[in-house]
């Protein structure tokens, strides 16, 4: 079910991934364990121990957020990481429907992890209903396209021909009820929607995140999104 495209091997304690950081590769543990912390108040809080044949990391891989908690060796360990994209891929054939409910169960158990943890969960830059017409360049390309959601850390681009997960391009973004000239952002793609049955709600296309956003970008965006324009 699982294709692995290379074993990692820790030594007791090597940290595999940290808390905070970015990155949506999932893992398995293949042999040894791996411990999940959350820092609490200065301190380490261990949340579970896992074993062979257990998975771990798919949270930052299906929300498309930031890595919820640590994970680190427990004595030799040994753990593979799966084909991300086989992974996208088997996901993108699912319904909409069954697709929406594995994120909202993965997002309320790291609600439910953060809250046990006396964490409180809110989301630094949320996401607003913005159709912004946009241009983003990639290799010689020149595409239009609109935007379907948008925050101050990227936005979601309404495309039938998405670009790879991790691919990297230029957007050209004016912002309504902007006088400045527009701009010009760096984008990754985080995610991508390549099936849906709700084209208005849930459209095809592609989850970006911004990587090069200066202060002053940072803060026209969320003046045009404080507008509602």
């Amino acid at each position: 079910m699982f294709h692995i495209i290379r074993e990692e091997n820790y030594q007791d304690g090597e940290v595999i991934f940290k808390e905070g950081e970015s990155g949506d590769e999932v893992y398995r543990v293949l042999s040894g364990a791996v411990v999940v912390t959350k820092e609490v108040g200065g301190r380490s809080l261990t949340i579970e121990v896992l074993r062979e044949g257990e998975i771990f990391g798919e949270m930052a891989f299906i929300t498309d957020t930031p890595r919820s908690a640590s994970a680190k060796a427990l004595g030799p360990t040994t753990v593979g990481v799966l084909d991300s994209n086989r992974l996208e891929d088997e996901l993108s054939t699912v319904s909409q429907g069954l697709y929406q409910l594995f994120e909202c169960l993965t997002l309320r158990l790291k609600k439910t992890t953060d809250a046990v943890a006396g964490v409180s969960l809110v989301r630094k830059d949320p996401r607003v209903s913005k159709t912004w017409f946009l241009i983003y360049e990639h290799g010689e390309m020149h595409l239009e396209a609109y935007s379907h959601n948008a925050s101050c850390g990227g936005l979601y681009i309404k495309t039938p021909t998405p670009l790879a997960r991790g691919e990297r391009f230029s957007l050209n973004l004016h912002l309504p009820g902007d006088s400045e000239k527009e701009m010009k952002i760096t984008c990754e793609v985080a995610w991508t929607r390549k099936r849906t049955d709700d084209h208005e709600n849930f459209p095809l296309g592609m989850g970006v995140k911004f990587l090069d956003l200066t202060q002053e970008q940072y803060q026209r965006l969320k003046k045009a999104l404080d507008r509602g324009e």
